[in-house]
């Protein structure tokens, strides 16, 4: 009688609570936790997996700016090529087209013309026209100053440096060359020592020498042959070979004793 009343009190303490609460705990239907096993709660959910960063894309390098030789290798090539296409196939539009290249290439170097003038005018240093006239008068006044300063020269050089005149007999150009050379000594009264390549007489040079040896030392190729030299400096420079003008004379041993190379 009594375990009857215990266990209705204690159905009716457990009424409030549905009973499906009972068969959804998990700790209820597993036996071997008891009463007083402690659920643990559920772990936290993991946060979703996130991708990988992608690689940047590497930059792309900026175009290299065209040069003006590439383009007017340009321009030129198409206009050739419009050429080409005008002759092979020369419709109204194909002539058209590489007519007005043309005329854009012409006015571009007419532009190129006029500015390059414009710059000249302005900057004496830049023109030689400056330096040495164009024009008929200046041509005329510079031949003048060129002859006095070449007379200049000639008679300053005389002084210490001398002619030598290497020649032959069998040479149809040496005694032509003999005379000049007498006529430049005339004028100026520069030395000449004439040296017979094969012991010929010159009638211009009577008391010319016979080689000794000097023409190989002094490297002659040929004659006639003329050497500028300092008996002092023993320095020897060629003034040329074959037939050279009085005047071409002047001008060399001007250029030779006085201007460094590159300047006229």
């Amino acid at each position: 009688m009594v375990r009857g009343s215990l266990l209705l009190m204690l159905l009716l303490n457990l009424a409030p609570y549905p009973a499906n609460a009972w068969a959804t705990d998990a700790w209820y239907s597993d036996k071997e936790r008891g009463w007083f096993w402690k659920e643990a709660p559920p772990p936290p959910p993991k946060p979703p997996t996130q991708p990988p960063d992608a690689l940047p894309a590497a930059a792309t390098p900026a175009p290299k700016p065209v040069t003006a030789a590439q383009e007017m290798a340009a321009l030129k090539a198409g206009l050739e090529e419009a050429k080409a296409e005008a002759i092979l196939r020369p419709t109204p539009a194909n002539v058209a087209h590489y007519l007005a290249l043309q005329e854009r290439t012409m006015n571009q170097a007419m532009l190129f013309t006029d500015m390059w003038q414009r710059v000249r005018w302005a900057n004496p240093a830049l023109d030689y026209a400056f330096v040495h006239p164009t024009a008929a008068g200046g041509v005329r006044i510079e031949r003048e100053m060129t002859r006095e300063e070449q007379k200049n020269v000639l008679n300053a050089v005389a002084q210490d440096n001398g002619i030598v005149f290497f020649f032959k007999r069998d040479c149809p150009y040496c005694q032509e060359q003999a005379r000049i050379l007498q006529a430049l000594v005339q004028t100026h009264g520069i030395s000449v020592l004439a040296v017979s390549l094969d012991g010929a007489s010159s009638p211009y040079f009577p008391a010319a020498k016979p080689d000794n040896g000097i023409a190989a030392r002094m490297g002659v190729q040929d004659a006639p042959a003329m050497f500028i030299v300092n008996p002092d400096t023993q320095e020897t420079l060629p003034l040329g070979y074959g037939v050279v003008p009085m005047d071409e004379i002047e001008s060399r041993i001007r250029r030779l004793v006085m201007m460094p190379p590159g300047v006229y």
